[in-house]
């Protein structure tokens, strides 16, 4: 499957902008190399939305997955000519640095 559209939903950038934010606070190496990962997983949900990720269930109506990169979790919805990614979260069970 190829998707033509991609969306994301102002709640997904919101988060992303603040993923960002939050680790150019630490450093501004990492907080490009996140950015980059991210990027890519996001570039290979849109060519291959099925891909790496897992089917979850919502209880909503749609065809939702989950794909995780680093310590976080892009959640998003495929759609039949769509992909919409709709929210980014940290992972509570990825190691914390000590």
């Amino acid at each position: 499957m190829t998707s033509s559209d991609f969306i994301f939903s102002q709640h997904a950038v919101d988060v992303f902008r603040g993923i960002i934010e939050d680790m150019q606070q630490v450093s501004l190496l990492s907080a490009e190399k996140v950015r980059t990962r991210i990027l890519h997983k996001l570039h290979l949900i849109h060519h291959q939305p099925l891909q790496s990720s897992k089917k979850i269930e919502l209880g909503l109506d749609g065809h939702f997955r989950v794909a995780t990169v680093l310590h976080y979790k892009i959640f998003y919805k495929v759609e039949k000519d769509r992909v919409c990614i709709v929210d980014m979260l940290l992972d509570k069970e990825a190691k914390t640095v000590q």
